[in-house]
């Protein structure tokens, strides 16, 4: 087993700390893992002197132990991740174990006093991003709002005792795929990485506001998170049949109608019909442009009856027409 030790009490130390046990040929804040430890990276990049985002993308070739130190200072730390973490509280440290149990995404909050032990196992794939606030960046804030304290103080505390029940937003999951796995094609510098853990971490701040209300995220079931998932994954493979219906989608996962729709357009921005109608689009895409087949032979495979339609809805969601011919 691989076993790291260190806290987040300076950035620019914990970067050097681990491009030494890593990567000590690198000068680049992307930190690659030597093939016997793990295949990916961690990326360390300071916001600003106090606002830190670490990112993690790798898959553990061997066991590797993470002991975070606790420090005096309490600093908050946003752990957003699509991986699982069982997690065991003690008086003064967290003990973490990876977990093959299914998630979409999910979001923990903790302080930097409490420490933690993280037990990564061998074959295990680790996707995450944190960010960390120094307590100076938000200790005058705090100060004049004893209210928005206690409400951050509660989120850390709930983070942990109901962690299968919170989940990632849409916006919140999309940011995270933006940075942890960012779009080859954009061109990837500081700014990139900072401009998207900025926008995450407002929404950090927006659901701390929110989360005493009915859209408290602690609230959400994990299993009903999950038959969402299910479902959508049932629509992109059979997007050769006709849409179902939400009233049949919804007792596949064993879920009233309204709580259903209302919880489907929360995590995918898009209604069951929207998100089927433009799964069968990429699809046929796909098909045209990559895989050169026909347009009869994609409304012959995706089950469309009516050319014009399917021209016209082709070209409002990709501004052109599905002509191989162009």
């Amino acid at each position: 087993m691989y076993k790291y030790s260190f806290d987040f009490s300076d950035i620019d130390k914990l970067r050097d700390y681990f491009r030494s046990q890593l990567d000590p040929n690198s000068s680049s804040d992307r930190i690659y893992f030597p093939p016997e430890i793990g295949e990916g990276y961690l990326s360390y990049y300071k916001i600003s002197s106090e606002v830190f985002l670490l990112v993690n993308n790798y898959k553990a070739n061997a066991a590797i132990e993470y002991i975070r130190r606790p420090i005096d200072e309490k600093d908050i730390i946003l752990h957003f991740r699509k991986y699982s973490l069982d997690h065991q509280l003690e008086k003064d440290q967290i003990i973490s174990r990876y977990s093959d149990g299914y998630t979409p995404g999910n979001m923990r909050c903790m302080h930097a006093k409490q420490g933690e032990q993280v037990f990564i196992t061998k074959g295990a794939v680790v996707k995450s991003t944190m960010i960390v606030l120094k307590s100076s960046y938000t200790k005058d804030y705090f100060m004049k709002s004893n209210n928005m304290a206690e409400k951050v103080d509660s989120y850390i505390r709930y983070s942990h005792q109901h962690i299968n029940k919170f989940y990632l937003s849409y916006k919140q999951s999309n940011l995270f795929d933006q940075i942890v796995d960012p779009d080859s094609k954009k061109v990837e510098n500081y700014l990139y990485y900072v401009a998207r853990g900025i926008r995450l971490l407002e929404t950090f701040w927006k659901d701390v506001l929110k989360w005493e209300t009915e859209s408290n995220p602690f609230q959400i079931n994990s299993a009903q998170v999950g038959n969402i998932y299910k479902v959508s994954n049932y629509l992109k493979e059979n997007l050769h049949e006709p849409f179902v219906g939400v009233d049949q989608l919804a007792a596949m996962a064993h879920m009233s109608r309204t709580n259903f729709f209302n919880m489907f357009k929360e995590i995918h921005d898009q209604t069951p019909l929207e998100f089927f109608n433009n799964k069968k689009l990429e699809s046929s895409y796909n098909m045209i442009f990559s895989d050169g087949l026909s347009i009869k032979e994609v409304m012959d495979t995706l089950n469309y009856s009516n050319s014009s339609k399917f021209k016209k809805a082709f070209f409002n969601k990709f501004d052109i027409y599905p002509d191989t011919n162009l």
